[in-house]
Protein backbone atom coordinates (compact mmCIF):
# COMPACT_ATOMS: atom_id res chain seq x y z
CA UNK A 1 0.00 0.00 0.00
CA UNK A 2 2.92 2.64 0.76
CA UNK A 3 4.50 2.15 -2.40
CA UNK A 4 1.44 2.73 -3.79
CA UNK A 5 1.19 6.13 -1.85
CA UNK A 6 4.40 7.49 -2.16
CA UNK A 7 4.09 7.14 -6.34
CA UNK A 8 0.53 8.81 -6.34
CA UNK A 9 1.75 11.83 -3.91
CA UNK A 10 5.00 12.18 -6.16
CA UNK A 11 2.41 12.60 -9.47
CA UNK A 12 0.36 14.93 -7.43
CA UNK A 13 2.70 17.22 -6.39
CA UNK A 14 4.52 17.69 -9.77
CA UNK A 15 1.16 18.27 -11.33
CA UNK A 16 1.23 20.87 -8.32
CA UNK A 17 4.27 22.87 -9.34
CA UNK A 18 3.62 22.70 -13.03
CA UNK A 19 0.62 24.54 -12.51
CA UNK A 20 1.88 26.81 -10.59
CA UNK A 21 4.29 27.25 -13.33
CA UNK A 22 1.63 27.95 -15.62
CA UNK A 23 -0.18 30.26 -14.07
CA UNK A 24 3.30 32.18 -13.27
CA UNK A 25 3.62 32.38 -17.65
CA UNK A 26 -0.59 33.96 -17.44
CA UNK A 27 1.29 36.68 -14.78
CA UNK A 28 1.64 40.12 -16.57
CA UNK A 29 5.09 41.79 -16.09
CA UNK A 30 4.90 45.78 -14.23
CA UNK A 31 5.30 47.20 -17.82
CA UNK A 32 2.52 45.52 -19.41
CA UNK A 33 0.64 46.24 -16.43
CA UNK A 34 2.01 50.25 -16.60
CA UNK A 35 1.14 50.30 -20.45
CA UNK A 36 -2.15 49.15 -19.67
CA UNK A 37 -2.75 51.67 -17.08
CA UNK A 38 -1.92 54.22 -19.47
CA UNK A 39 -4.37 53.47 -21.80
CA UNK A 40 -7.21 53.43 -19.57
CA UNK A 41 -6.48 56.44 -18.57
CA UNK A 42 -5.94 58.12 -22.32
CA UNK A 43 -9.15 56.19 -22.82
CA UNK A 44 -10.68 58.10 -19.71
CA UNK A 45 -9.00 61.82 -20.25
CA UNK A 46 -10.78 61.41 -24.12
CA UNK A 47 -13.76 60.54 -23.29
CA UNK A 48 -13.70 63.38 -21.29
CA UNK A 49 -12.46 65.97 -23.91
CA UNK A 50 -14.91 64.59 -25.84
CA UNK A 51 -18.02 65.61 -23.17
CA UNK A 52 -16.45 68.95 -22.76
CA UNK A 53 -16.22 69.68 -26.69
CA UNK A 54 -20.07 68.56 -27.14
CA UNK A 55 -20.79 71.15 -24.35
CA UNK A 56 -19.47 73.38 -26.81
CA UNK A 57 -15.81 73.84 -24.60
CA UNK A 58 -13.76 73.70 -27.56
CA UNK A 59 -13.22 77.59 -27.19
CA UNK A 60 -12.14 77.61 -23.95
CA UNK A 61 -8.35 78.29 -23.29
CA UNK A 62 -8.66 75.37 -20.78
CA UNK A 63 -10.08 73.35 -23.33
CA UNK A 64 -7.20 74.04 -25.16
CA UNK A 65 -4.41 73.78 -22.56
CA UNK A 66 -6.16 70.02 -22.18
CA UNK A 67 -6.24 69.10 -26.06
CA UNK A 68 -2.51 69.90 -25.76
CA UNK A 69 -1.60 67.65 -23.01
CA UNK A 70 -3.06 65.07 -24.05
CA UNK A 71 -1.81 65.28 -27.61
CA UNK A 72 2.15 65.48 -25.73
CA UNK A 73 0.49 62.16 -23.48
CA UNK A 74 0.27 60.05 -26.70
CA UNK A 75 3.29 61.32 -27.97
CA UNK A 76 5.36 60.45 -24.83
CA UNK A 77 3.55 57.07 -24.82
CA UNK A 78 4.97 56.16 -28.11
CA UNK A 79 8.39 56.91 -26.94
CA UNK A 80 7.93 54.52 -23.68
CA UNK A 81 7.73 57.85 -21.65
CA UNK A 82 4.95 56.58 -19.58
CA UNK A 83 5.64 58.87 -16.00
CA UNK A 84 5.99 61.52 -18.29
CA UNK A 85 2.86 60.68 -19.91
CA UNK A 86 1.02 59.82 -16.41
CA UNK A 87 1.83 63.84 -15.40
CA UNK A 88 1.27 64.87 -18.85
CA UNK A 89 -2.45 62.90 -18.40
CA UNK A 90 -3.36 64.00 -14.68
CA UNK A 91 -3.14 67.60 -16.16
CA UNK A 92 -5.10 67.48 -19.23
CA UNK A 93 -7.77 65.69 -17.01
CA UNK A 94 -8.00 68.61 -14.97
CA UNK A 95 -7.85 71.37 -17.70
CA UNK A 96 -10.74 68.91 -19.27
CA UNK A 97 -12.75 68.88 -15.98
CA UNK A 98 -12.30 72.59 -15.60
CA UNK A 99 -13.63 73.65 -19.37
CA UNK A 100 -16.76 71.67 -18.68
CA UNK A 101 -17.40 73.42 -15.88
CA UNK A 102 -16.27 76.59 -17.35
CA UNK A 103 -19.31 76.28 -20.16
CA UNK A 104 -21.53 74.92 -17.54
CA UNK A 105 -21.41 77.74 -15.16
CA UNK A 106 -21.60 80.15 -18.20
CA UNK A 107 -24.90 78.60 -19.50
CA UNK A 108 -26.40 78.50 -15.79
CA UNK A 109 -25.73 82.54 -15.24
CA UNK A 110 -27.07 82.91 -18.77
CA UNK A 111 -30.61 81.97 -17.05
CA UNK A 112 -29.56 85.59 -15.11
CA UNK A 113 -30.53 88.97 -16.34
CA UNK A 114 -27.51 91.58 -15.37
CA UNK A 115 -29.52 92.97 -12.39
CA UNK A 116 -30.42 89.43 -10.61
CA UNK A 117 -26.48 88.95 -11.44
CA UNK A 118 -25.83 91.34 -9.28
CA UNK A 119 -27.80 91.36 -6.21
CA UNK A 120 -26.55 87.64 -6.49
CA UNK A 121 -22.66 88.50 -6.16
CA UNK A 122 -24.24 91.20 -3.47
CA UNK A 123 -25.88 89.11 -1.27
CA UNK A 124 -23.53 85.93 -1.44
CA UNK A 125 -20.09 88.45 -0.90
CA UNK A 126 -21.50 89.38 2.89
CA UNK A 127 -21.34 85.81 3.80
CA UNK A 128 -18.36 86.27 6.09
CA UNK A 129 -20.76 88.10 8.68
CA UNK A 130 -23.23 86.04 8.62
CA UNK A 131 -24.59 83.22 10.97
CA UNK A 132 -25.53 80.41 8.50
CA UNK A 133 -22.21 79.19 7.82
CA UNK A 134 -21.87 75.11 8.19
CA UNK A 135 -18.99 74.12 10.29
CA UNK A 136 -16.82 71.55 8.01
CA UNK A 137 -13.79 70.64 8.13
CA UNK A 138 -12.42 71.76 4.84
CA UNK A 139 -8.98 72.58 3.57
CA UNK A 140 -7.97 75.38 1.46
CA UNK A 141 -5.98 74.88 -1.45
CA UNK A 142 -2.42 77.02 -2.00
CA UNK A 143 -1.13 78.55 -5.26
CA UNK A 144 1.96 79.71 -6.80
CA UNK A 145 2.92 83.42 -7.28
CA UNK A 146 1.05 85.05 -10.06
CA UNK A 147 -0.42 82.03 -10.84
CA UNK A 148 -4.26 80.59 -10.70
CA UNK A 149 -3.14 77.31 -11.73
CA UNK A 150 -4.38 74.38 -9.92
CA UNK A 151 -1.97 71.83 -9.16
CA UNK A 152 -2.63 67.65 -9.29
CA UNK A 153 -2.44 68.31 -5.34
CA UNK A 154 -4.78 71.09 -4.81
CA UNK A 155 -7.15 69.29 -7.14
CA UNK A 156 -7.24 65.95 -4.51
CA UNK A 157 -7.39 68.90 -1.76
CA UNK A 158 -10.79 70.14 -3.89
CA UNK A 159 -11.99 66.89 -4.38
CA UNK A 160 -11.69 65.92 -0.64
CA UNK A 161 -13.74 69.10 -0.12
CA UNK A 162 -16.52 68.14 -2.90
CA UNK A 163 -17.36 64.93 -0.73
CA UNK A 164 -17.33 66.22 2.24
CA UNK A 165 -19.77 68.81 0.96
CA UNK A 166 -21.86 65.82 -0.83
CA UNK A 167 -22.17 63.93 2.89
CA UNK A 168 -23.45 67.01 4.47
CA UNK A 169 -25.37 68.00 1.58
CA UNK A 170 -28.45 67.72 3.77
CA UNK A 171 -27.15 70.71 6.04
CA UNK A 172 -25.97 73.01 3.11
CA UNK A 173 -27.42 75.09 0.23
CA UNK A 174 -24.55 76.58 -0.96
CA UNK A 175 -20.78 76.29 -1.44
CA UNK A 176 -18.65 79.51 -1.49
CA UNK A 177 -15.11 79.72 -2.77
CA UNK A 178 -13.13 82.58 -1.98
CA UNK A 179 -9.63 83.41 -3.63
CA UNK A 180 -6.85 85.26 -2.13
CA UNK A 181 -3.78 86.57 -2.72
CA UNK A 182 -0.43 87.77 -1.07
CA UNK A 183 0.08 91.63 -0.48
CA UNK A 184 2.50 91.95 -3.08
CA UNK A 185 0.87 93.80 -6.71
CA UNK A 186 -1.88 96.62 -6.85
CA UNK A 187 -5.07 96.14 -5.13
CA UNK A 188 -6.74 95.98 -8.73
CA UNK A 189 -4.14 93.48 -9.98
CA UNK A 190 -4.50 91.56 -6.60
CA UNK A 191 -8.48 91.46 -7.00
CA UNK A 192 -8.73 90.13 -10.31
CA UNK A 193 -5.83 87.19 -9.80
CA UNK A 194 -7.92 86.40 -6.70
CA UNK A 195 -11.34 86.29 -9.12
CA UNK A 196 -8.94 83.95 -11.44
CA UNK A 197 -8.32 81.69 -8.72
CA UNK A 198 -11.46 81.39 -7.01
CA UNK A 199 -13.10 80.76 -10.42
CA UNK A 200 -10.56 78.10 -11.49
CA UNK A 201 -11.96 76.22 -8.36
CA UNK A 202 -15.11 76.57 -8.92
CA UNK A 203 -15.29 75.65 -12.42
CA UNK A 204 -12.96 72.20 -11.30
CA UNK A 205 -15.89 71.97 -9.12
CA UNK A 206 -18.78 72.01 -11.74
CA UNK A 207 -16.63 70.07 -13.95
CA UNK A 208 -16.53 67.43 -11.16
CA UNK A 209 -20.46 66.94 -10.75
CA UNK A 210 -21.28 69.77 -8.62
CA UNK A 211 -24.34 71.83 -9.81
CA UNK A 212 -23.49 75.58 -11.18
CA UNK A 213 -26.46 77.09 -8.87
CA UNK A 214 -24.98 75.50 -5.26
CA UNK A 215 -21.38 76.91 -6.10
CA UNK A 216 -19.80 80.85 -6.06
CA UNK A 217 -16.74 82.28 -6.36
CA UNK A 218 -15.97 85.45 -4.83
CA UNK A 219 -12.46 87.57 -4.87
CA UNK A 220 -10.99 88.98 -1.86
CA UNK A 221 -7.83 90.02 -3.28
CA UNK A 222 -5.15 91.15 -0.37
CA UNK A 223 -8.07 92.72 1.30
CA UNK A 224 -7.89 90.34 4.45
CA UNK A 225 -4.67 88.49 5.07
CA UNK A 226 -4.21 84.70 6.83
CA UNK A 227 -0.55 85.87 7.89
CA UNK A 228 1.12 88.61 8.66
CA UNK A 229 4.44 89.69 7.49
CA UNK A 230 6.51 89.80 4.03
CA UNK A 231 8.40 86.67 4.48
CA UNK A 232 7.78 84.12 1.44
CA UNK A 233 6.04 81.68 3.91
CA UNK A 234 3.78 84.73 4.59
CA UNK A 235 3.02 85.50 1.43
CA UNK A 236 2.51 81.76 -0.03
CA UNK A 237 0.06 81.27 3.15
CA UNK A 238 -2.13 84.20 1.81
CA UNK A 239 -2.55 82.60 -1.85
CA UNK A 240 -5.08 80.52 -1.07
CA UNK A 241 -8.70 79.12 -1.86
CA UNK A 242 -10.96 79.09 0.64
CA UNK A 243 -14.00 77.16 1.04
CA UNK A 244 -17.66 78.21 3.07
CA UNK A 245 -20.83 76.41 3.18
CA UNK A 246 -23.83 78.09 3.80
CA UNK A 247 -27.19 76.31 5.28
CA UNK A 248 -29.85 79.06 4.18
CA UNK A 249 -30.72 82.29 2.95
CA UNK A 250 -28.97 82.22 0.21
CA UNK A 251 -30.23 83.97 -2.89
CA UNK A 252 -33.27 82.40 -5.21
CA UNK A 253 -32.78 81.22 -8.71
CA UNK A 254 -34.24 83.39 -11.35
CA UNK A 255 -37.22 82.37 -12.52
Amino acid sequence: MKKIIFPLVFIILIAGVLHISGCAKKTSSPAEESTSDINSSLMEVSEKLKAASEAGAENTWEYQEAQELFTLAEQLVSEGKLEEAEEALSMADLKATQALGSVTGDAYMEGFDEEAQEMRKSLLSDAFSRENLVDLPTMDVFFEYESAEISPEAAEIIDRNINLFEENRDRISFVLVFGFCDIRGTEEYNLSLAKRRADAIKNYMIGKGVSPDTVHSISKGETEMWQEGTSEEAYSRNRRGHFMALSENTPSENQ
